[in-house]
């Protein structure tokens, strides 16, 4: 019996990602990020201001770095951790993006804490 033969993709064009909130796919965990990075970028310049408190995840922060390191690793022919080392102290985008992540997680940790101190009968 003569198995078939494997279709290997050498050249590829994407013209279109779409993504949803909620994942058909069971176990799906990635999310390729598209028009929200505007979005997430303008609070992470607002935050890194002193203007805005973050509206999104330590997480999202991370991806949107992730997606900057990308964007000039396109542009600059290096590896996308090439450029995010590169680029982190320089790129003023990613700077922003790191401060929101931090305010992010300090505002994680105060909910936490909040939440234990109200719980414990030490502090009543």
């Amino acid at each position: 019996m003569t198995l078939p033969k494997k279709m290997i993709i050498r050249d590829m064009t994407v013209n279109e990602i779409s993504t949803v909130d909620v994942p058909a796919v069971k176990g799906a965990t990635a999310v390729i990020l598209k028009g929200g990075s505007v979005a997430i970028r303008k609070n992470a310049a607002e935050i890194a201001a002193g203007q805005a408190e973050p509206l999104y995840k330590a997480a999202d922060y991370a991806d949107a770095i992730m997606v900057r390191a990308g964007e000039i690793a396109q542009q600059t022919g290096v590896s996308v951790s090439k450029a995010l080392l590169d680029h982190s102290g320089t790129d003023p985008v990613i700077i922003e993006l790191a401060k929101g992540e931090r305010a992010a997680e300090m505002a994680a940790m105060r909910s936490k804490q909040s939440v234990v101190f109200e719980k414990s009968a030490q502090w009543t």
